[in-house]
């Protein structure tokens, strides 16, 4: 099936409901959209592990620990 005719099919019956529940089924279509955002943009902690050990790789950890400590 076209996903149009879909639309035209869901929007008939939509237009059939009364004012409140065509509410409640827009904050819920609203709710589905934002959930489906949230979950696309998460990040796993592990997945940046050692993102930075280039930058650290030639630096002496206890030196510059030692050293931010006098200041």
């Amino acid at each position: 099936m076209n996903a149009d005719l879909n639309i035209n099919t869901i929007l008939t019956q939509v237009k059939q409901l009364n004012r409140a529940d065509q509410l409640s089924l827009l904050e819920k279509l609203a709710l589905l959209i934002r959930k489906s955002d949230t979950t696309r943009n998460k990040v796993k902690l592990s997945s940046i592990s050692g993102i930075g050990s280039s930058l650290w790789s030639k630096t002496n950890i206890d030196e510059y620990i030692e050293q931010e400590r006098q200041w």
